[in-house]
Order: structure tokens, then C-alpha cells, then sequence
């Protein structure tokens, strides 16, 4: 695990020497990172979107581009380029990295494949596994063989995390497509990815509700943030969403340690033994408070 520097690119290649060098290619969210397309015309790099080709081929603005980052002409300007990189998507969920020996277009159409998904009873969805939280979900609720046929277009993959390391996914390359892609999601895989998001969700509804407290919080100890108020919320009888969600505001607002207090410790009890609830006891202090 190391922290993403444009120093240090080196450091993008797979760990298993038996295996022939490939490509390194960013693909990057360029809804998280606009401007993107800008720079990389710049500096004269060739990229494509990975909705080439598709209904959504116009929304370039949120849809994943891939480049290479490699080559040896305008060192200076490419050097810039990743710094940029760096710079402003560290911290925003959109960064992955690829070592393929498939050429970039290949590669573009054998990614865009993964955009697709079935669940189960035939619905088809968008798969935005380029959004690193998605992707990590995706490592930990696939299957071995399904991960072996989604990863295979590439000898290593990499995702910058939520506090800005990059975390290394080992593959094993294959030059032919195999019938597993698009993946086929099962209701235990679904589910498994619907919970591993609430902490992202939680975190979204708090930008919008605690703003200037959510600030105040590192944007790489926000998710470890949820998941703490999230478990010991759950140790209340908290499950609901939108209570999950007031839970963890009153945290940012009062302090980590405000349930140990002890009026809040003789109302979550009641929380916990069904009084009321986490949301009639708020309504109650702002009423009061008026």
C-alpha cells in the first residue's frame, strides 16, 4: 500500500516478474475530475471514452477516459499531467490504473464490456466500476472465477482508496474474452453491494445536511468516521438509513463521544428498548430549543 505521488509511478507494475511487461494505462472518471480531456489534448496524448460507441457516447463529461501514461515525448508536459492527476483526484474515488498488453483501443472495447451487468431476473444495469468504491465492493462480493474473468484484460490492476493509497489487484491476462462478461450478479451479490455502499450514501446525505462540520473532518477519516457511528449506532437499534444519517450528524455536531453523555445515554436507551425513536427525540431537543 502506498500513497499516490506522480514521483513515483514506478512503483505500477505487476509483482509477478514471470509475466511480460504491458502498458500502463489511468482510467479516470472525468466526472470527478473535470478537465480533464483539456489536458490530456495538451499534451497531445491519445484517449478515448469507453462510451465510444454507445447511446452515451455525448456525455463526455461523466464518462471514463482512458490514456496511457507512459512515452517518452514532451517528459516535462506528461510529468505536469500526472502532478495534476495526483493533485485533484487523490482523494476522489476515480482513479484506477491498468497494466495491459492490449493496445489502447482494445482495451477500450474490452472495458466497455464491464459497463454492463445483469441481476437477477434479467435487469440490466450500468456498472460504474470505475468508481474505485465500486470496484473494491466489486473485489470483495465477486466470486474468484468472476473476478479472474473481470479482471483479465490486464496483468494488475490499481485503485486509489478513499485515503488516497494505492491498493494493487494481481491478474492474469488473457488475449480472448470469456462468457462470463458481462457479469451476472446474484441477489446475495447484490445485497452484499447495496450494504457496502450505505457508508458512501451516508456520507453524501452529510455533505448535503452538516456541510461546514463535514468539512472540518479529513476527507481520508470520513468513511472510517460513518463506519464507527454506523456500528455503534446499530448497537442503539439504529438500522434505518436516514436515522444512520442523524446519527453520525450528531456525532460531527456534538463530538465523537456525545452518546456517552449521560442524557443522550437515557435517550438512545429508550431508542434502543423502542420508546421512540432517534428522529422523535431531534424533533423533541429542536422544538424545546425554540
Amino acid at each position: 500500500m502506498k500513497m499516490l505521488n506522480h514521483l513515483d509511478f514506478s512503483v505500477l507494475r505487476s509483482s509477478d516478474r514471470s509475466k511480460p511487461a504491458g502498458h500502463l494505462f489511468a482510467l479516470i472518471d472525468h466526472s470527478a475530475m473535470p478537465g480533464l480531456v483539456s489536458k490530456l489534448n495538451k499534451v497531445s496524448t491519445e484517449w478515448l471514452s469507453l462510451f465510444a460507441g454507445s447511446r452515451d457516447e455525448g456525455a463526455l463529461e461523466v464518462a471514463p477516459v482512458l490514456f496511457s501514461i507512459e512515452g517518452r515525448d514532451n517528459l516535462f508536459q506528461r510529468k505536469e499531467l500526472l502532478k495534476w492527476i495526483c493533485s485533484q483526484g487523490t482523494y476522489s474515488s476515480s482513479i484506477i490504473f491498468i497494466e495491459s498488453p492490449l493496445p489502447l483501443s482494445e482495451l477500450g472495447r474490452r472495458l466497455a464490456l464491464r459497463l454492463d451487468a445483469t441481476l437477477q431476473g434479467e435487469i440490466d444495469i450500468f456498472l460504474r466500476f470505475f468508481d474505485t468504491r465500486i470496484f473494491e465492493k466489486l473485489m470483495a462480493v465477486l466470486s474468484v472465477e468472476q473476478i479472474n474473468a473481470f479482471l483479465n484484460v490486464a496483468h494488475c490492476w490499481w485503485f486509489v482508496d478513499r485515503k488516497g493509497m494505492l491498493q494493487s489487484v494481481e491478474a492474469d491476462f488473457s488475449d480472448f474474452e470469456v462468457p462470463t462478461i458481462p457479469l451476472d450478479l446474484t441477489q446475495l451479490q447484490e445485497d452484499a453491494m447495496l450494504d457496502h455502499s450505505i457508508p458512501d450514501q451516508i456520507i453524501g446525505m452529510l455533505t448535503e445536511s452538516v456541510p461546514r462540520e463535514l468539512e472540518n473532518l479529513p476527507i481520508d477519516s470520513r468513511h472510517d468516521f460513518v463506519l464507527r457511528h454506523i456500528a455503534a449506532a446499530n448497537d442503539a437499534g439504529i438500522k434505518e438509513t436516514h436515522e444512520l444519517v442523524l446519527y453520525c450528524a450528531l456525532a460531527l455536531l456534538h463530538g465523537e463521544l456525545f452518546s456517552q453523555e449521560k442524557n443522550w445515554t437515557i435517550l438512545l436507551n429508550d431508542v434502543r428498548s423502542k420508546k421512540t425513536s432517534l428522529t422523535e427525540i431531534v424533533q423533541g431537543l429542536e422544538i424545546n430549543s425554540n
